[in-house]
């Protein structure tokens, strides 16, 4: 089949990082979690599948069927609705799991309920759900079933690894911490049709949440028929979104459009086709047999496409956490240190051939500010470009001096990151410059993408910096900064401050510019305690096929919408 190249660059999976997390890994080259953006578009998640499905015998396709087709790098750690928490996977769940009102790439609009009521109190949602809303298995979808979902994910027993996502509901973290029954949480079914939750503050983002699908309905007759296998196969689940999943395994997932849809006439797909493929050239050699319809390309591929690219950030902000645990990582001056001492124009041409933007800042520009983005209307320059190593060798003096230590040789550092090829040469690099500019040695330890993910947890010694990143779950500076609030369940990095959380607080309890201000002044403190070291804000390439219409790349909770996407039958 001719095919036409476009190159587009979009936020791929934690497959990361829910938003959901962190972000996907970066394919080849890609990382974050869905919020933490993993390491290869380029890095999805849990990379555990070496196979290539191109060994796998496929029945062709009825005649007439419009079937999308993709490949991810790993498969998906989960189709659960309260335990994704990969952007790969919360791209999947975004389109089998219904909401109350769907972020269409930045259009929030109502879905499965049909209107919304603010009382004048900014924290109480009245929710009216529409007629006939069915499951999938044609058992219509209630406001309980919302009800018993959220309160499914907010269940300190389910363990959800983005369980602190419900924090803006009332008692939702004494909730999920344990402190206060279920009962407690501020979700209500007033009746079949309507659903009360009421916030712990105002939040004028919080109807962009609801597209993820910790908020999504869940049946409790089929959850507690199935109990732990729930979700182990696509038959232990029932679907409330524009697809079911109709088979997982041996490195394919195959969605298949749901007719009882609230939307089923505006979906045009009949399948979507979900491969997993562990090296980016075996997807790119695929696309261009006719495999594949969309392919994503690292940044070695990218410049082959030169002037035929399009592109816009994924929203995956790549970063190295340091572990304030770790005795000299403590110090604040060594942490300074080591950020002005790195060269962001240097790295980003070495490890991604100047195709990602380096990020001199930690919040992505592009969300939302008050009536601009917030990087419009606060601009930044944490570190500079191109770093300054005199700068850097000061910070380095004195903390030598706090720690008593006079030859930097002495300090060694254990780096974390994924066992991709990318995040290799990224931490290299920084390894390189670290030892060049300030004679601190920093080993690296690789691991598969699943292990990195699991010590992004608070009180962890095995890793004294570890790569990461995060994609924003909904488009607001607060979706990156909560992660470093002192009681953060996700402050993986142990960062406890005083000045910061005093700002974050006050975030709260403000509106407008003076909370913008607020948020502002967190990221500059986090900042100038050297509790991050950023990398790159990612820009992801990828080629569709000619007949390809609709897909859309996004940089809020999931890589790419097809919901509406629409192709030439086969």
């Amino acid at each position: 089949m001719k095919r036409v190249l476009i190159l587009l660059l979009v936020a791929v999976m934690v497959i990361g990082l829910v938003a959901c997390g962190p972000p996907q890994e970066k394919t080849d080259e890609t990382d974050a979690p869905a919020a933490d953006t993993p390491d290869d578009a380029e890095k999805e998640p849990d990379q555990t599948t070496e196979e290539e499905p191109a060994d796998v015998e496929e029945e062709p396709p009825a005649e007439g069927k419009k079937v999308f087709r993709y490949a991810l790098n790993a498969d998906p750690e989960s189709f659960d609705p309260c335990l994704v928490h990969g952007i790969p996977s919360a791209t999947i769940c975004y389109h089998i799991y219904g909401s109350l009102y769907l972020d269409d790439v930045g259009d929030i609009r109502p879905a499965l309920a049909e209107s919304h009521e603010l009382a004048d109190d900014q924290v109480t949602y009245t929710f009216k759900l529409r007629d006939d809303i069915l499951w999938n298995d044609g058992e219509p979808i209630t406001a309980q079933d919302f009800e018993y979902g959220i309160k499914r994910f907010v269940d300190p027993e389910t363990a959800s690894p983005m369980g602190y996502f419900a924090n803006i509901i009332k008692n939702g973290a004494k909730v999920n911490q344990g402190e206060l029954p279920l009962e407690e949480l501020g979700v209500k079914a007033l009746d079949e049709k309507t659903l009360e939750i009421v916030l712990e503050r105002p939040a004028g983002y919080f109807l962009g949440m609801l597209s993820k699908s910790f908020f999504a309905p869940q049946r409790q007759d089929v959850v507690e028929e199935f109990g732990k296998d729930y979700c182990a196969t696509p038959d232990k689940q029932v679907y409330s979104g524009a697809f079911v999943v109709t088979s997982f395994g041996e490195g394919k997932m195959t969605l298949t459009k749901n007719p009882n849809y609230f939307e089923a006439d505006k979906i045009n797909l009949d399948e979507v086709e979900i491969l997993t493929v562990a090296e980016s050239n075996t997807q790119l050699s695929m696309f261009e047999n006719g495999e594949l319809d969309m392919v994503v390309l690292n940044t070695d591929m990218a410049p082959q496409y030169e002037g035929q690219s399009l592109s816009y950030f994924d929203g995956a902000n790549d970063f190295g956490g340091p572990n304030l645990r770790n005795k000299y990582l403590a110090n604040k001056d060594l942490r300074l240190a080591l950020n002005y001492a790195i060269n962001r124009e240097e790295y980003i041409m070495l490890a991604h051939n100047g195709l990602y933007t380096p990020n001199l800042r930690y919040v992505l520009p592009q969300v939302s500010g008050v009536e601009k983005s917030y990087g419009e209307e606060y601009p930044l320059e944490g570190f500079p470009l191109k770093g300054d190593v005199d700068k850097a060798k000061e910070h380095l003096d004195k903390a030598l001096a706090e720690l008593g230590i006079t030859d930097p040789a002495e300090i060694e550092l254990k780096m974390v990151t994924t066992d991709a090829e990318t995040a290799k040469k990224e931490a290299e690099i920084l390894q390189s410059q670290w030892k060049t500019n300030l004679g601190i040695t920093v080993n690296i330890n690789l691991v598969p993408y699943a292990t990195k993910n699991s010590m992004l947890e608070p009180g962890r010694d095995d890793f004294d910096i570890i790569m990461s990143g995060w994609v924003p779950d909904y488009s607001d500076p607060y979706a990156y900064l909560e992660l470093f609030e002192s009681d953060n369940a996700y402050n993986y990095v142990n960062y406890n401050s005083e000045e910061f959380d005093k700002y974050m607080e006050a975030s709260k309890n403000t509106t407008g510019k003076e909370r913008m201000d607020n948020l502002f002044n967190a990221e500059k403190t986090l900042l100038a305690d050297g509790a991050v070291i950023p990398q790159q804000l990612r820009q992801i390439h990828y080629l569709v096929a000619d007949g390809v219409t609709g897909l859309e790349g996004y940089f809020v909770g999931f890589n790419f919408s097809y919901l509406y996407l629409d192709k030439n039958a086969e």
